[in-house]
């Protein structure tokens, strides 16, 4: 089972491991607006913002993160959104990044809700630019659900 607490721990590794393996380095609450930065010594690549609520509810960290489109090559955000609620959720993103310069990269978790339980089903992840999105890859969203025979002979289009 997840909670708030052992979510942000986790991200925070991942982020900070996708930035070592990038060369980059992983900066963390960087002026209290930012959740992390991923940084380059002569460049920003990317601002993190990240939330355990829905993906389509009242949170700001996609304003945040289009305030800031200037300052680093993309953006990147990384939610949560219940399966049945998938749609809004890339609406609600879509109408803010509309209009932005530079790319949003998204990974939503998708989840089914029973009792207090989110029971986590698919990591999606989407590229929001040029004022519209696309879907760039699924798969489930649990480590020990993947199937590796499947994910390790996929051909990557270059």
């Amino acid at each position: 089972m997840a909670n708030p607490a052992n979510w942000t721990i986790h991200i925070g590794l991942v982020v900070r491991q996708c930035a070592t393996l990038l060369g980059a380095r992983a900066l963390f609450e960087q002026g209290g607006r930012t959740d992390a930065v991923i940084r380059f010594p002569e460049q920003t690549l990317s601002y993190v913002e990240w939330e355990w609520k829905r993906a389509h509810t009242d949170i700001n960290e996609f304003e945040k993160l289009l305030e800031r489109t200037d300052d680093a090559v993309f953006q990147t955000f990384i939610g949560y959104t219940r399966v049945n609620e998938l749609d809004m959720a890339l609406e609600r993103i879509h109408g803010v990044w509309e209009n932005a310069d530079k790319p949003l990269l998204v990974f939503l978790v998708t989840y089914e809700w029973h009792g207090r339980n989110r029971y986590f089903q698919q990591l999606k992840t989407y590229e929001f630019a040029r004022g519209c999105y696309k879907h760039v890859r699924s798969q489930p969203a649990l480590p020990w659900m993947v199937n590796r025979k499947t994910y390790n002979n996929v051909g990557e289009d270059a």
